[in-house]
């Protein structure tokens, strides 16, 4: 047996006794020796996530729920964009409010101090009935004084609710105009899952509505439907989207980027895209597209000989292994696809697909370059009178021989005359 490393120092341990080491510790040290060898060998029957024990001490205030916190989460965000949208007739409404309920609170107080006032005039009417003339000559004068303050306070109660009224319908009024903006007016609660309900914060200035009626009406101006981060469009507005540009004939670019659309929506564009033969740009990224909606359509792409550019990158499921191998044996077929925005994990997938899109594009070179001498060949062959006109007035080729010979000899060196070889003597 090797005695190096720790193995030398094991020998002093081999006379000791376990039982007797085990009786003298007291019960604190034995709880803690139970911890130790826990941790070291935990119990096999436990899953993982519970075989490493607690040592937090302090108690737990309340039960942990995570819907009910991104459940908050939402209601909170929700609150800040109506915030953001309705900021400034949020602002003058409670500036309004503060001023109103000021003049209000101004109008009781007045009003309890009459009260209060006319019960003392009582009293002291009851105790000195001697001096009731003055007194009820004083009281009418406070009364008169007090009417005229009780008319100017109700004055200003009234112009105060006048101007907040005004205040809020102007409000209204900028939201009603907002909304007819977006195409609708507030009134149609049965359409309400077609419609928008604001003016998009992202930026985008398409009308929903009026995009979709120039779709459906095939526009010849409209070659271009862009979706892209609109928040508050619904998924059915998006299908209907996909139905009415199966008949259409000149879009040519489809973008619904960041718009929430689900496989439903994706399956809506594969439908699309095996009727329509004019669309050749298509952008679905940043959605809630799962593998089952991207391989609709891409089988739908089987039968599209039109569409050279699919975007469907940072969608917010994983698309997977197996997805990305389906996703390259369907576009194996495809010879039209030249631009794909997606990012494969797998390297195979990868490669191959590169391979394919530059097998596209060489295709589409050679495609080009076919129609080029087509259309020369044509122009060659056939006949143009004005040509014929030209070619009756061209000048002939000239009988003299270009360039020229000149007249002057050149100078000529003279020539060297050859070395003698001597011969050696016989």
């Amino acid at each position: 047996m090797s005695t190096f490393g720790y193995r030398r120092e094991l020998s002093k341990y081999e006379d000791i006794d376990e039982d007797e080491l085990l009786a003298s510790l007291t019960e604190e040290e034995l709880k803690e020796l139970e911890r130790e060898l826990e941790d070291i060998e935990p119990d096999r029957n436990l899953p993982v996530g519970q075989r490493q024990k607690s040592l937090t001490e302090k108690t737990p205030t309340g039960t942990f729920s995570r819907e009910a916190l991104m459940a908050y989460w939402e209601r909170e965000t929700k609150k800040l964009l109506e915030k953001e949208r309705l900021g400034a007739c949020d602002k003058d409404s409670e500036q309004e409010d503060d001023n109103s309920e000021d003049i209000q609170e101004e109008y009781f107080t007045e009003s309890n101090s009459e009260v209060s006032e006319e019960a003392c005039t009582e009293e002291d009417d009851e105790e000195e009935e001697e001096e009731e003339n003055e007194e009820e000559d004083e009281d009418d004068s406070d009364d008169e004084d007090e009417e005229k303050e009780n008319v100017a306070a109700g004055e200003r109660s009234e112009d105060g609710r006048s101007s907040d009224h005004v205040r809020r319908k102007k409000c209204n009024g900028a939201k009603d105009n907002e909304n007819l903006l977006n195409g609708h007016d507030g009134k149609d609660t049965d359409n309400l899952s077609l419609k928008s309900s604001a003016i998009h914060p992202c930026g985008n200035p398409t009308v929903i509505e009026d995009a979709l009626e120039k779709v459906r009406s095939n526009d010849p101006d409209t070659t271009e439907v862009n979706l892209n981060n609109i928040e508050n469009i619904t998924s059915q507005m998006l299908i209907h989207f996909a139905q009415a540009l199966r008949d259409n004939t000149v879009v040519k670019s489809f973008s619904l980027a960041n718009t929430h659309a689900d496989d439903n929506v994706a399956i809506a564009i594969a439908g699309m895209l095996k009727v329509n033969q004019h669309i050749t740009s298509l952008n679905i990224e940043s959605n809630f597209i799962t593998g089952k909606g991207v391989l609709a359509i891409m089988r739908a792409l089987q039968s599209n000989k039109v569409l050279t550019e699919l975007r469907f990158h940072n969608q917010r499921h994983i698309m997977g292994s197996q997805v990305e191998m389906d996703i390259v044996k369907l576009l194996k077929e495809n010879t039209t696809l030249v631009k794909l925005g997606y990012h494969f994990d797998l390297a195979g997938p990868r490669i191959s697909m590169t391979s394919i899109l530059t097998r596209n594009m060489d295709k589409q070179r050679q495609k080009r370059m076919q129609e080029q001498r087509q259309q020369e060949s044509g122009c060659d062959g056939a006949t143009n009178p004005k040509t014929k006109v030209l070619q009756k007035g061209t000048p002939r080729s000239s009988p003299y021989v270009s360039p020229k010979s000149s007249p002057w000899s050149s100078p000529k060196l003279p020539k060297k005359a050859p070395p003698v070889k001597s011969q050696p003597p016989a």
